[in-house]
């Protein structure tokens, strides 16, 4: 048996010892760890706890921007000519997505963004805060709606929302004076104030939309959302409603606009017609024209490269910008000037035999025709150029030059869209300071008929018309004629505003320059006469700029480029008249076969309304 071995009585004190010191040891841990426990517990709970609560609330709640919806822009008769239509764009929200280079090439592949528009996409969402939303394509095809549905959980951070898009009923009618809209891009926000903008609207870029952009575009609200993890809308919890945009009230007629759009037939050129009463533009034509609705849709490179390079320039404004020599059309206004001083003896006779000549001058300067003797109203009526010449001789320049600047020639007309021209009234000083040449008394001839250096736009001929229609008046021509206060329901006009007064004109001499005009309609040998009806309320001129000397074209065909421009000029009714207008047909050879029919198109609507 073996024997049992028992530990002194030392040894067991010394692990009685061990044991307590690794309770003491053990319990010193615990409430040291309890102790950091509870501390961080209180810097969290109480020192701490608005930073992070904040910060908290910062993940689940987010403030986004509601874009103002444009105001509308109707005709003077309240027809709506450009509105707002639903429809589905893909944006994105920076903050959510991992690798924002990466989604976009994704995009790309799957053709649900442009390549072309990536830049601008990335100016913008270094522009904006990380919560804006960004938008990637202004309008989605059933196509790339349906792709993107079926990438979806690619693409977080990425989705399609509902917006309203600019689109324009007349397509091409009313392109040049209502303008177009596109994306907002970095440029724009050099030029607006960026807090009205959530970058997810359109912005105007030209004439109507752009120079009344900050009418238009209303004042964003904004929406506070609880969102999950995810970024998926839980709950609505606040938001600030957006102030919608004015609406514009224009002056213009859309059915005479659109008669005159018709009537130009895709022609090179443009028709303005002024109401002499107010200077309202009734009809702002430029043709070839341009659908803005492919602008606001988001109009692809190669789309808008084929409206630049197109020879035609179907974006180019001829009714304020096109400067062309103005012919036989301001005719009636060297009569006047004649007229008024004394050059003029309105019962003489002045013989027309083709062609006047200057001393010492060897090249005849030719008359469209022979006319025999001529009167200075009939002048105007057969459109004698000989009778002109002469006038203009005796006239001299410096007096022709300053009673053409009376009408307004040669100076803008202080229309309020952007990008007017101002034409040209030429002078020696002028010539020499332009081209460094000296005048002659050639060009003196020539500037008779309206010919030579002199341009004019068919916006200057329609006011210089007006001037000629109201003796001596002419008010400031807009297009807009009030504007509608969307929230209010209120229409705050637009103030006349008078933009010249000729006073020290002889009202006889006015009243044979009118008889001279109603002549070139109604009396047999008008250059006009036979387009009309009898008796036909209405006091033209028509006429033909030259671009290229007939003498070089002998023999020749002329290019097509190279025909003169048909012009017309006229206001309607005789004694109280409400219509000015201003018509150039560009290559159209005669005012008479291309640009009198489109008067007569216009003014036989535009008097049928005007009957009792």
């Amino acid at each position: 048996m073996q024997s049992m071995e028992f530990k002194t009585l030392a040894t067991q004190e010394s692990e009685k010892k061990l044991f307590f010191n690794r309770i003491i040891f053990s319990i010193i841990v615990i409430v040291f760890l309890i102790v950091a426990l509870l501390l961080r517990l209180i810097q969290l709970q109480i020192f701490e706890s608005d930073q992070y609560k904040l910060r908290s609330m910062n993940n689940t709640i987010r403030t986004y921007s509601v874009p103002a919806t444009r105001g509308f822009i109707l005709d003077r008769n309240q027809l709506i000519i450009a509105e707002n239509q639903p429809v589905f764009q893909l944006e994105m929200i920076p903050e959510q997505v991992n690798d924002v280079d990466a989604t976009l090439q994704n995009l790309i592949k799957h053709q649900l963004i442009n390549i072309n528009k990536v830049k601008d996409i990335k100016d913008n969402i270094e522009r904006h805060y990380q919560f804006k939303s960004i938008v990637l394509n202004t309008k989605l095809s059933d196509v790339q709606m349906a792709t993107f549905a079926n990438n979806r959980m690619q693409y977080k951070g990425v989705d399609i929302k509902p917006r309203l898009s600019r689109y324009y009923p007349k397509n091409k009618t009313f392109a040049h004076a209502l303008g177009y809209v596109g994306a907002i891009s970095s440029q724009d926000y050099q030029t607006v104030d960026a807090s009205l903008y959530t970058g997810q609207e359109q912005i105007g870029k030209t004439s109507i939309e752009r120079d009344f952009e900050p009418l238009l575009h209303g004042i964003p609200g904004n929406e506070k959302v609880l969102v999950n993890v995810r970024g998926k809308v839980m709950e609505n919890l606040e938001k600030t409603p957006y102030q919608s945009g004015h609406d514009l009230i224009l002056t213009l007629d859309a059915k005479l606009q659109e008669t005159a759009f018709n009537a130009m037939k895709n022609r090179k050129g443009a028709v303005v017609g002024i109401d002499p009463t107010n200077g309202e533009i009734l009809i702002f034509v430029s043709t070839p024209s341009f659908d803005p609705n492919l602008f606001s849709r988001g109009i692809s490179s190669s789309e808008y490269r084929s409206l630049q390079t197109n020879k035609n320039k179907p974006l180019f404004n001829r009714a304020i910008a096109g400067q062309y020599p103005p012919g036989s059309t301001i005719k009636p206004i060297i009569a006047l000037a004649g007229l008024q001083q004394g050059f003029i003896d309105p019962t003489k006779l002045e013989p027309c035999d083709g062609a006047f000549y200057l001393p010492n001058y060897s090249r005849p300067f030719n008359d469209w025709r022979e006319h025999g003797p001529v009167n200075v109203k009939e002048a105007i009526q057969a459109s004698c150029d000989v009778f002109f010449y002469k006038t203009a001789i005796n006239i001299g320049i410096t007096s022709t030059s300053n009673f053409l600047k009376k009408f307004n020639l040669g100076s803008l007309t202080g229309i309020d869209i952007s990008y007017e021209k101002s034409g040209v009234v030429p002078n020696p000083e002028w010539k020499k300071t332009i081209k460094n040449q000296n005048w002659y008394p050639g060009d003196t001839v020539n500037n008779g008929i309206g010919q030579g250096d002199m341009l004019a736009t068919p916006l200057q001929l329609a006011i210089a018309t007006t001037i000629i229609a109201n003796k001596g008046k002419a008010y400031q021509p807009h297009l807009v004629k009030g504007i509608k206060n969307t929230q209010t329901k209120t229409i705050e006009p637009v103030p006349l505003s008078v933009l010249t007064d000729i006073t020290d004109i002889n009202n006889d001499h006015w009243n044979i320059i009118h008889q001279g005009m109603s002549a070139v309609i109604n009396q047999r040998g008008g250059t006009a006469f036979g387009i009309f009806e009898n008796n036909y309320p209405l006091a033209g001129k028509t006429g033909s700029s030259q671009l290229y000397s007939i003498e070089k074209t002998k023999g020749k065909k002329i290019p097509d480029n190279l025909k003169d421009h048909g012009l017309f000029i006229g206001f309607s009714p005789l004694d109280n008249p409400k219509i000015a207008l201003a018509i150039i047909v560009e290559n159209g050879v005669s005012g008479r076969t291309a640009a009198a029919p489109i008067a007569k198109e216009i003014l036989d609507v535009f008097l049928d309304r005007e009957k009792p």
